[in-house]
């Protein structure tokens, strides 16, 4: 079996905390590869102004273009709809005619609301799930996936969970900045930055 990385999210913009959490995760889990997935239309973040597809996709590209360990994909960007985790998953896993064992990496604060992913179950058995956490994270977070999970499933997610360096920086953040007129240089790969300015995205 080869092992992959799969990080989701929107993606709105790529930031530097993206790339750290990929980057620990592989090498603390042995990966051959990180998937970067941007979501079309994430269920947990409609109604939030986004940048078109195409824009974050791009910027994704740009800020990978120097990792060979690193890729993006647009599996999600060519389906109709809310972007499940459990219809990418279970894509992948067929495109892969099975090769794949996929660790989908999520940040400790992700947990609170994994209890309500579309067939979280399944998905659970499809996939492990390795948690991150920053420091400051709740500890007793896997008690709300408890009901939603099997115990032995918790259990699981348990014994997958990591430290990771603090990186204080999120995509909100940026945008705020970028309408504010501050910089964002060196919170956003250089590349990404540039394409931003470019494009006059998330000035309003």
């Amino acid at each position: 079996m080869i092992p992959i990385g799969l990080l989701g999210g929107s993606f709105n913009p790529i930031h530097i905390g993206h790339l750290v959490l990929a980057e620990e995760a592989r090498g603390r889990l042995g990966l051959e590869r990180v998937i970067f997935v941007p979501a079309r239309v994430s269920p947990h973040k409609q109604g939030q102004p986004h940048a078109p597809a195409e824009d974050r996709l791009r910027m994704v590209q740009l800020a990978l273009a120097d990792n060979p360990a690193f890729e993006a994909s647009d599996i999600e960007l060519r389906r109709e709809g809310p972007s499940y985790s459990f219809d990418t998953v279970r894509q992948l896993l067929q495109a892969s005619g099975g090769a794949w064992d996929i660790s989908f990496i999520v940040g400790a604060d992700t947990l609170g609301e994994l209890a309500t992913w579309h067939r979280i179950r399944e998905l659970a058995d499809l996939c492990r799930f390795v948690v991150f956490r920053r420091p400051g994270d709740s500890p007793t977070a896997l008690d709300g996936l408890r009901g939603a999970l099997s115990d032995e499933q918790v259990a699981a997610i348990a014994g997958r969970c990591f430290d990771m360096p603090l990186v204080g920086v999120s995509s909100t953040e940026i945008r705020r900045r970028v309408r504010e007129g501050r910089s964002i240089k060196y919170l956003v790969p250089e590349a990404v930055r540039r394409y931003i300015a470019a494009k006059g995205l998330y000035k309003q």
